[in-house]
Formats: structure tokens, C-alpha cells, sequence
């Protein structure tokens, strides 16, 4: 059964927000890692500032990157 042009279109949405949201996981994660190993020695350590994740905007854009590789191939 073939897909909707909508159906596409929120696929490729959800895989730009994948695609966008991991690298900042990994680096907010990996900050807040190492933020709790430094407080072991010391507790004065301020939270690090994360990294924020993509805006609505970024995902957007993304996406259609995306549909522009998967439209001209």
C-alpha cells in the first residue's frame, strides 16, 4: 500500500528530528556524565549549560533536505 504525500511528509519529519536530536542527546548526556564525575571531588561544580535541541524551524529545514534527496534521487 502506497503512502500518502502527508503520510511522507510526517515520516520525514520524524526522521529530521531523529537525525537532529541525537548528536545533542549524546552531548548533553556525556556533559551531565562528566558533571557528575567532577562533583564526586568537588560539589561546587556548576551544572554545565546544555546544548539545546533543534527548534521547530531546524527540523523543518532538514526535512526538506531530506525530501529534496528523496524526490531528485
Amino acid at each position: 500500500m502506497s503512502k500518502t504525500p502527508y503520510e511522507i511528509r510526517l515520516d520525514l519529519l520524524k526522521l529530521a528530528t531523529e537525525i537532529l536530536h541525537q548528536p545533542v542527546s549524546e552531548a548533553r548526556a556525556t556533559l551531565v556524565e562528566e558533571w557528575h564525575i567532577a562533583r564526586e571531588s568537588n560539589s561546587n561544580i556548576p551544572h554545565p549549560t546544555l546544548p539545546d535541541f533543534p527548534n521547530t524551524a531546524e527540523i523543518i529545514a532538514e526535512a526538506k533536505k531530506l525530501n529534496e534527496f528523496v524526490s531528485n534521487g
